[in-house]
């Protein structure tokens, strides 16, 4: 009884949460872009494509966002003019395209759901990240599940998905609330349930969500080979390569314009016409994006989930919580190192990570099958 109620009382939580997100979604011009490029998917040409999505904006997004989006607030700066320049010609909006087809699997769900299902645009970039939200909470609550009882399990995982970075995932109108979901699936397979080629399987798929994954599949890999022995090192080698020329086969066939101009957009400004711009990103540009990305994270939700992380590894409870963990960890450094912007929505694993990490040591009655030998050992002994 006490576990249906508390299954319930989950569901409630984390549906009620998904409907909120669901209703006041956090519009952003990259939106737009995936939307795009589902249109061009369908063969449209540039005018085609900026009628149709722009459209779907004026008619769907609240207007005191939509001056935003549309570049009409007071000032010049960079993203304001890129707005306007954006809204008033086709064929510069389109030169955006490219720096947003980087995400195959994503685009090709918006396009689905549009021209398959009849789903506008719009809806469809706020359905997937809600959806995925929701998925990966019930991941996060089968996964504490094994490590406590049901009442407390569905209690922390509630507090967990509603959580502001956690659920600011299912706001976000791109891919990470989708990559963050996949990829807790993926982990929860090798690590927790020790299915290795699912596992690997689903996290090299998330390459395809997002490129940037490919860092989080080496780590993977690294430790399975050269840490538990799970996996030869030349087989390990080779998944490893297979990741890394995902991106560069995504890359090609998007068009991508490399990574300087994606630094370029990130740390220096965004420029009106990407297609046409030749940007020049240097060391100096990349320490000074690292130190301002490093203040950044002092002013974030980072050093309490790292505390909570900290907690779970320390206390040991479940030698797969702890890789999960450290996995998450050096992923979201590597990240950062790669790419210092601080966006709470590109950690959205580390942050879930850490979450479960904590919940895993707050009570054990029911004990993994690799810890249960040695307990019931120890248990013999003081009898």
């Amino acid at each position: 009884m006490v576990s249906r109620l508390s299954i319930l009382g989950f569901a409630f939580v984390l549906s009620l949460a998904a409907m909120r997100s669901y209703h006041y979604p956090a519009y952003s011009s990259d939106e737009f872009q995936y939307m795009a490029n589902a249109v061009a998917m369908h063969g449209a040409h540039a005018p085609e494509i900026h009628a149709t999505v722009y459209r779907e904006i004026y008619a769907g997004v609240p207007k005191n966002i939509l001056d935003h989006l549309l570049g009409k607030d007071a000032g010049e700066i960079t993203q304001t003019l890129s707005f306007r320049e954006r809204e008033r010609d086709p064929y510069r909006f389109a030169e955006f395209l490219p720096c947003f087809a980087v995400r195959p699997i994503f685009n090709e769900l918006v396009y689905a759901l549009h021209y398959g299902f009849g789903i506008s645009l719009l809806r469809a970039t706020v359905i997937i990240p809600v959806l995925s939200y929701w998925c990966m909470g019930w991941i996060a609550l089968i996964w504490i599940w094994r490590y406590t009882g049901p009442a407390i399990a569905a209690l922390i995982t509630s507090l967990l998905m509603i959580a502001p970075p956690v659920w600011d995932l299912a706001r976000s109108t791109t891919p990470d609330a989708f990559s963050s979901a996949v990829l807790l699936l993926g982990l929860f397979l090798v690590l927790e349930k020790r299915w290795i080629a699912p596992g690997l399987t689903v996290l090299l798929t998330a390459v395809y969500i997002r490129t940037d994954n490919f860092l989080l599949v080496l780590c993977v890999l690294a430790y399975l080979a050269l840490r538990k022995k799970q996996i030869d090192i030349p087989k390990a080698a080779v998944l490893g390569t297979v990741a890394v020329a995902s991106v560069f086969v995504i890359n090609h066939f998007a068009g991508d314009y490399g990574p300087a101009m994606l630094y370029y957009r990130a740390f220096v400004a965004i420029p009106l016409a990407p297609g046409e711009l030749t940007p020049h990103f240097g060391l100096h540009d990349y320490f000074l994006a690292f130190r301002h990305g490093t203040v950044g994270l002092v002013h974030e939700n980072f050093i309490v989930f790292t505390l909570m992380g900290a907690v779970g590894v320390l206390r040991r409870a479940s030698g797969a919580i702890v890789a999960f963990t450290a996995i998450a960890a050096v992923f979201s450094a590597c990240h950062f190192i790669l790419y210092p912007l601080p966006e709470e929505r590109f950690f959205g694993l580390f942050f879930v990570a850490t979450g479960i990490s904590v919940a895993s040591t707050l009570n054990m009655p029911r004990l993994s099958a690799a810890t249960q030998p040695v307990v019931e050992s120890s248990a013999e002994l003081v009898a």
